[in-house]
């Protein structure tokens, strides 16, 4: 399980090494108070960039079964962290999934601080949008 302090770790060691991450997901709502405090067994972080060159030349311990054009995953202390790629366009912030574009509202990383957290807006809305594309699939 994941505690604050593994994400502060994750986030700092992304960002030592080049790699700017706003944490997102699960904890990206319990630190945003959409969710009550619960346990997580992984992390989600968005990384904003054109691509994933820079990543892509890091050494972690990577997990090549989640390897896809917008996510990326690696353990970190035992524990699962995933990146998004968030790219940017004409028409604003976006990941560009398997089936679908997902675009993030213009706010999306407006989180700041020693842990940046994406968007209270960024949060619903994926929510949301993943929601409606389970029940597409139902």
């Amino acid at each position: 399980m994941s505690d604050l302090a593994f994400v502060e770790r994750a986030v700092s060691l992304l960002a030592s090494k080049g790699v700017d991450a706003w944490v997102f997901g699960g904890w990206g709502e319990e630190l945003r108070g959409l969710i009550k405090p619960r346990e997580h067994v992984d992390l989600d972080l968005l990384y904003p960039a054109e691509d994933w060159s820079i990543v892509d030349n890091l050494y972690l311990d990577w997990i090549e079964g989640k390897r896809f054009d917008w996510k990326r995953a690696f353990k970190l202390e035992g524990i699962t962290v995933e990146l998004f790629l968030v790219q940017y366009d004409a028409r604003g912030w976006f990941t560009q999934l398997e089936r679908r574009r997902h675009n993030w509202p213009a706010n999306v990383f407006a989180g700041t601080g020693r842990t940046p957290v994406v968007s209270t807006a960024a949060l619903a809305g994926y929510r949301h949008s993943y929601r409606v594309d389970a029940r597409d699939v139902a």
